[in-house]
C-alpha cells in the first residue's frame, strides 16, 4: 500500500500535476479512491477524463459532493410524501391499519391478472417475496425500533404506518408495485399524472429510479456520471418528461435528467415555484463552477451538451404550472 508521499507521485507519475501541502491534504482527507481512482472517468474506467491537474481532481470531487447535498434533502422529501400519499390510499382502500388486513385486500395485484398467466404468476412470487421482505425488516428493526418492539411485545399487530417507518425506498417499490391496480391508479391520480401515459407504472418505475439515487448519496458513492444506475428505467418514463416538461432527450444517462425528474415531482406535490426555482438556480450554478474549472471536452463528458436548455426548459414548465 502506497503512502501519501507515495500516492502523490503516483499521480504525477499519471500526468497529473501536484503541488504543495494543499494538495496533499485534500488527498488524505478524500482518500485515494474519491481523491483519484474513481473520478478519472465517467461512466465506465475506458471512458477516462483527460485530467491534467490535481485542482481538476478537486473540482470533480466538489461538484459531485455539491449536487449530493442539493439532491438528497428533495429525494427524502419526494420518499417521504411518496409513502404518505401510498398510505392514505391503502388505507382508504382497506379500511385497516392492520398489516394483515392489507395484505388480504390491498396487497393483491396478482388478483388483476387471469390465473394461468405469466403475469399472475410473477406479481404472486412478488408478493410472497415482499411477505418474507416484511418480516425480515420487523424481525432486524425488532431490538432497534421501540415502535416495532411497543406492539410485537403488546401483541398487537404491527400498523402500516410503523412499518412504513422502516421500509427503505426499494422496499417501499416492492409494496406500491404489489397494491391492486385501482389503488395505484388513485395513488398516481393524486399527484395528478398525465392519463395518456400508464401513470401507475412510471410512478413505479419512478420509485427504484430514486432509490438508486438516494442509496448512492446515502454511501457517499460518485453520482455525477449516474454509475449508481441499477434500475432498468425504459423509454416511457423519459418520454413522459419530455412531454409534460418540454425537456428533450430524457434518457437518465445524465445527473441532470435527475435533475429534471426530482423538480417535476416536487411540483406535482404542490412545493413552492420558489423552491423549485432555488434548486434549479442552485444547480445551474454548480454546473458553472465546474464549467470554469474542467476542460471544455471533459466538461461535456460529464455534463453533456443540452443541460442548460434542460434548466430553461424546467423554468418555463415552473412558469406555467
Amino acid at each position: 500500500m502506497k503512502t501519501l508521499n507515495g500516492l502523490m507521485k503516483h499521480l504525477r507519475d499519471k500526468g497529473i500535476e501536484t503541488h504543495g501541502s494543499v494538495h496533499k491534504r485534500k488527498m488524505k482527507n478524500y482518500g485515494y479512491y474519491h481523491g483519484y481512482k474513481g473520478h478519472r472517468f465517467v461512466g465506465n474506467s475506458s471512458n477516462c477524463l483527460g485530467l491534467t491537474s490535481f485542482d481538476e481532481v478537486i473540482a470533480l470531487n466538489e461538484f459531485d459532493m455539491a449536487v449530493k447535498a442539493l439532491l438528497y434533502p428533495s429525494v427524502m422529501f419526494i420518499e417521504t410524501a411518496l409513502k404518505n400519499y401510498t398510505l392514505e390510499a391503502v388505507l382508504e382502500d382497506s379500511r385497516s391499519f392492520a398489516l394483515e388486513d392489507i395484505f388480504s385486500r390491498t396487497l393483491v395485484a396478482y388478483r388483476d391478472y387471469p390465473r394461468k398467466s405469466s403475469n399472475y404468476s410473477d406479481a404472486m412470487k412478488k408478493r410472497l417475496g415482499l411477505r418474507a421482505e416484511i418480516n425480515r425488516l420487523i424481525q432486524y428493526n425488532y431490538s432497534k425500533n421501540p415502535v416495532v418492539r411497543h406492539f410485537y411485545d403488546s401483541d398487537k399487530p404491527l400498523p402500516i404506518w410503523a412499518l412504513f417507518e422502516v421500509m427503505t425506498l426499494g422496499n417501499f417499490g416492492v409494496f406500491y408495485s404489489c397494491l391492486k391496480g385501482s389503488v395505484r391508479q388513485s395513488i398516481s391520480d393524486d399527484l395528478k399524472l398525465p392519463n395518456n401515459y400508464d401513470g401507475p407504472g412510471l410512478l413505479e418505475r419512478t420509485i427504484f429510479v430514486l432509490k438508486d439515487l438516494r442509496n448512492a448519496i446515502a454511501h457517499n458513492s460518485a453520482i455525477y456520471d449516474v454509475r449508481f444506475k441499477r434500475a432498468k428505467v425504459g423509454n416511457q418514463l423519459g418520454q413522459m418528461l419530455s412531454s409534460e416538461v418540454g425537456v428533450p432527450s430524457i434518457d437518465f444517462s445524465t445527473i441532470t435528467d435527475y435533475v429534471v425528474l426530482i423538480v417535476y415531482l416536487l411540483r406535482k406535490m404542490m412545493v413552492s415555484k420558489t423552491e423549485c426555482y432555488q434548486l434549479i438556480r442552485n444547480y445551474s450554478s454548480v454546473l458553472e463552477d465546474l464549467h470554469g474549472s474542467l476542460s471544455s471536452s471533459d466538461f461535456h463528458k460529464i455534463v453533456k451538451t443540452g443541460a442548460r436548455s434542460k434548466m430553461d426548459a424546467l423554468r418555463s414548465y415552473i412558469a406555467a404550472s
